[in-house]
């Protein structure tokens, strides 16, 4: 396990320590949201590639896309996958 060091101003860390946040645990959250997202990281240029692909494919109708049902399984699947994903961290 490693440490980190973080400094705070007096005041940021007594209204920290005063409204009952446990900030070992918010930063141990948030360091965990930074970690990757097993997603693979892309570039600029390959970003406004895949963009410029969509909007094609919207212009032309080639696309394909989910409608409001669809999306909402999507989302919950997906918010559903986040959340066991991270219950144990």
């Amino acid at each position: 396990m490693q440490t980190l060091k973080i400094e705070l101003e007096d005041n940021i860390y007594l209204n920290l320590v005063q409204s009952g946040i446990n900030i070992q645990e918010k930063f141990k959250e948030f360091l965990l949201n930074l970690n990757d997202n097993e997603e693979p990281a892309i570039t600029s240029k390959e970003a406004k590639k895949r963009i410029s692909k969509a909007v094609k494919n919207y212009k032309n109708s080639t696309g394909t896309y989910f409608n409001e049902s669809e999306y909402q399984a999507h989302i919950n699947k997906t918010v559903q996958k986040l959340k066991t994903k991270y219950a144990n961290n």
